[in-house]
């Protein structure tokens, strides 16, 4: 495979960013289930939330990466 080029470290960089922004989500949402999971059921709901949407961008980065990588991009 060629040297990974602009687009694809770029697309590397945005995939590894959101990756360790889903953990730092989950983390917390662990916290706040072993709190009180009733009380903070609309703040887990909205954690849930902003962890799909990164899941999404996390995908499309990867897709992108691979394919900038294949092309030398």
């Amino acid at each position: 495979m060629p040297e990974a080029g602009k687009k694809a470290k770029a697309a590397w960089a945005e995939f590894k960013e959101s990756w360790e922004m889903i953990l730092d989500i989950e983390r917390e949402a662990v916290k706040l289930t072993e709190v009180e999971a009733g009380k903070n059921y609309e703040s887990i709901k909205e954690k849930l939330a902003e962890v799909e949407a990164l899941v999404k961008k996390r995908n499309a980065a990867l897709k992108r990466y691979l394919r900038y990588a294949k092309r030398g991009e």
